[in-house]
């Protein structure tokens, strides 16, 4: 029987049945999506969250306001918090422990553990070398807890996993700080409490961490080498693939590869190369910069009239802005070049540095103009992160592992000795010198990161000395 409606009716109803089948497509493809993360997270995750929340967002902040607030002393915050970033540098410690006793779970929820005490101590046991000694002690904690997480995944789960696994823990953890530095600006005004909670909120962080940890981690397996595994198999390409939230001292602590200084007994070999120069224009960056993140809480608020509840609020937003940067990090590398990227991270922390450098010596407003500032060189780091990743694996010498490590070590250095010179810097000179400095080691870094990318300057495939010998040969 023929169909004897409207011929327009028809197209309608056509027109709705293929917007109707599209939306389901749609609806479909985000299901899908949704779904994704069940294959990579796990329940642990949230314990590297908790983690990332405290030592990432409420400490950086919360710490250098009481030292000042307590004390008057301004150089006091250098030495606090310098004894957090030397304790962040106790992990290969605890990698090497893992590599050879097998304590992975002990040393993940003893990590949690001294944490936890050291900040609950805090704010009762106030003095200069009390306070360095606690915080040096939660720098251990955090990279104990850090170093075993990265482990868990490269040890107890399968290779082609490791990508995803680690790129959703790295977010678990971002996610953590944005977190954080939200809540401290609720505990600005009461620096006890909010220690207090910090050291609490890590209890659930231990009950999380015990309800999902991989079985494989409990029991020792022969054919486990940890160190050989992560220094042989780890492939640079999917550390560019995930975001790092800078970290307290300019993002001392990479929670995808674990702190190495094996590559150090390889330094003679790369003093004359691009990857040395390279190394050298990194660790001139950090060592910049360090200063400022350990002390920029009291300078935003003491030299530039923002309270630190904008502070936190400013850095959160941010913070969590930057983590979809690190996507675009990679593509304008591909695009462009890893060398070029790189330099045009350090002219935007330049321009960052130099907008609070100016506004001690023009009549205009220090908030809007230091707050402008602060923006443009937390949102740098994706940037910064990214290209120097590629950089390291690009221009490496020798094997990747070792690049990694020594890049790694040259910026935890860089970033404990900045630190440490911050206070005498504004004991002495004042806050202007936080910037001054940072502008000088940019300034460097810019000017021996050029020349970095170079048609040749292509991933290292050689990892063995022989390898090695006749390439230069």
């Amino acid at each position: 029987m023929a169909d004897t409606r409207n011929p327009g009716t028809i197209m309608g109803e056509k027109a709705i049945a293929a917007r109707m089948h599209l939306a389901r497509e749609h609806l479909d493809r985000l299901r899908a999506i949704l779904k994704e993360p069940d294959r990579w997270v796990s329940v642990w995750f949230l314990a590297y969250a908790l983690l990332g929340a405290v030592s990432s967002g409420l400490l950086p902040i919360l710490l250098p306001l009481m030292i000042v607030a307590l004390t008057h002393h301004l150089s006091w915050v250098a030495y606090v918090m310098g004894g957090f970033n030397l304790g962040l540098l106790t992990s290969p410690l605890w990698g090497n422990l893992a590599d050879s006793k097998h304590l992975h779970r002990p040393i993940f929820f003893c990590g949690f553990l001294v944490l936890l005490m050291a900040l609950a101590a805090m704010p009762f046991l106030p003095g200069i070398l009390t306070w360095s000694g606690l915080s040096l002690l939660a720098g251990a904690g955090t990279s104990a807890v850090a170093t075993m997480a990265s482990l868990f995944i490269v040890e107890f789960d399968p290779q082609n996993e490791w990508e995803p696994r680690l790129g959703w823990l790295q977010t678990f953890n971002g996610g953590g700080q944005v977190g954080g530095l939200f809540l401290a600006g609720i505990f600005v005004s009461n620096f006890k409490l909010g220690l207090i909670c910090s050291a609490l909120a890590l209890i659930p962080a231990i009950w999380l961490g015990a309800k999902g940890l991989p079985a494989g981690a409990k029991s020792y397996d022969w054919t486990v080498e940890i160190g050989n595994h992560m220094r042989r198999d780890l492939d640079w390409r999917f550390l560019a693939n995930f975001g790092r939230p800078e970290l307290l001292g300019g993002g001392l602590l990479r929670f995808s590869h674990h702190l190495s200084l094996q590559g150090a007994r390889r330094f003679g070999d790369m003093l004359h190369t691009r990857f040395g120069r390279f190394l050298f224009s990194w660790f001139a960056v950090a060592f910049g910069v360090a200063a400022f993140f350990a002390y920029f809480p009291v300078a935003m608020q003491k030299a530039y009239n923002v309270a630190p509840a904008l502070t936190s609020s400013v850095y959160a937003m941010t913070a969590a802005i930057a983590l979809v940067l690190y996507s675009v990090g990679g593509q304008l590398s591909g695009r462009f070049g890893a060398g070029r990227v790189y330099r045009w991270s350090l002219m935007l922390r330049f321009l960052g540095f130099a907008l609070l450098l100016l506004v001690f010596f023009l009549p205009v407003s220090r908030a809007l103009i230091a707050l402008a500032g602060f923006v443009l060189i937390v949102i740098a780091w994706p940037l910064q992160s990214i290209s120097g990743t590629s950089l390291t694996a690009r221009l490496t010498p020798f094997s990747q592992g070792e690049a990694m490590g020594l890049f790694n070590a040259s910026g935890a250095v860089a970033t404990v000795v900045g630190t440490f010179l911050g206070g005498p810097l504004v004991q002495f000179i004042g806050y202007s010198s936080l910037s001054a400095i940072a502008l000088v080691g940019i300034l460097l870094g810019w000017l021996t990161g050029h020349g970095l990318q170079t048609p040749d300057a292509a991933p290292a495939a050689i990892h063995d000395d022989s390898a090695v010998q006749k390439a230069q040969a």
